[in-house]
């Protein structure tokens, strides 16, 4: 059964728009795999909103969220905090965070931190 969820997308302006977003069931009790997408910059500005989009998603019932970093032009130390932040939010609810469709920009932060495969979707 699929039930839907409010959660926060990020737009290339470092801005927030609520959107509606269906969750769909992950196979275990009661959890469900939220998609968050992301564009433009992810950084001291946008940061914290990320976070936030996973506590809520979590609070909401997710048990995964894959964040779709596609169009991420750039992200910084901030955005790397956010995403170790978003990650240990979902492992504390018995969850994870996964990053699909990694830019450049993403990717390069991850693999210097020693963290992409953590993350890698």
């Amino acid at each position: 059964m699929q039930r839907a969820v409010y959660v926060w997308s990020m737009d290339g302006a470092g801005e927030l728009e609520l959107r509606e977003v269906v969750m769909e069931p992950d196979g275990s009790a009661g959890g469900a795999v939220v998609r968050l997408v992301a564009s433009g910059e992810v950084d001291l500005s946008s940061s914290d909103r990320l976070i936030e989009a996973v506590e809520r998603a979590v609070s909401q019932g997710a048990s995964v969220v894959v964040l779709d970093a596609t169009l991420v032009q750039f992200m910084d130390s901030s955005g790397l905090r956010a995403i170790v932040r978003c990650g240990q939010v979902l492992d504390a609810a018995g969850g994870r965070l996964l990053i699909e469709g990694m830019s450049g920009a993403v990717q390069r932060v991850l693999e210097v931190s020693g963290l992409i495969d953590r993350y890698r979707a």
